[in-house]
């Protein structure tokens, strides 16, 4: 693929612009200047709306002015990891994974089931169990956990993870090193763009 899957420009008094490409099919890690910047891009995709200062095309869509349904449209494309995204404290692994798709029929249950037990069974850990457990019940490393599942459960063409090792120890950031081939495996044309702050960013 070679057209863009996102394209962001962001202007700021008394900051040099930010400005970001990510080609259709790519995998790509952006190191931003600040968190006022990281934060302005992952609302930006997440919301599929732009604030001042901003623009931000989706697929060769500008989400400037854009209505709800084309919104939405773009929105069912997209699925984004980060800690703005907390889990439900009271609905265990499974319901906090298939909530979402489940709620707006993006995908038939049997199937997100079927891609989060694959998924689960691939990284090391016993679906069963795992899908049983409340958020209370699991170090951070699983939380993310369950937040990627949720993410793949969407089959996004763009997948956003922001700051994928923060929060978590060497073991288990190696762990979630893992989410990329994940991805990649069900969705081998899509998009993979890894957000970090340009001091903490992945090596």
């Amino acid at each position: 693929m070679s057209a863009l899957a996102l394209r962001y420009d962001l202007k700021r008094d008394g900051h040099a612009p930010v400005s970001v490409a990510v080609p259709g099919g790519a995998t790509q890690r952006l190191r931003l200047p600040d968190t006022d910047a990281r934060t302005r891009l992952v609302g930006a995709v997440l919301s599929t709306r732009c604030g001042p200062g901003e623009e931000l095309e989706l697929f060769g869509e500008s989400v400037r002015g854009a209505k709800r349904l084309q919104r939405g449209r773009l929105h069912e494309r997209i699925g984004v990891l980060t800690q703005a995204m907390g889990l439900i404290s009271n609905l265990n692994a499974w319901e906090n994974i298939s909530l979402e798709a489940a709620y707006h029929r993006t995908q038939p249950v049997a199937r997100i089931a079927r891609t989060a037990r694959d998924a689960l069974e691939s990284l090391g850990t016993d679906p069963q169990r795992f899908l049983a457990r409340l958020p209370d019940e699991m170090d951070p490393f699983e939380r993310k956990l369950v937040a990627f599942l949720r993410l793949l459960a969407k089959e996004p063409a763009l997948a956003l993870i922001d700051g994928l090792g923060e929060g978590l120890n060497r073991e288990q950031a190696a762990r979630a090193a893992r989410f990329e081939a994940e991805y990649r495996t069900r969705q081998p044309e899509g998009t993979l763009l890894f957000v970090d702050l340009a001091e903490e960013g992945l090596p």
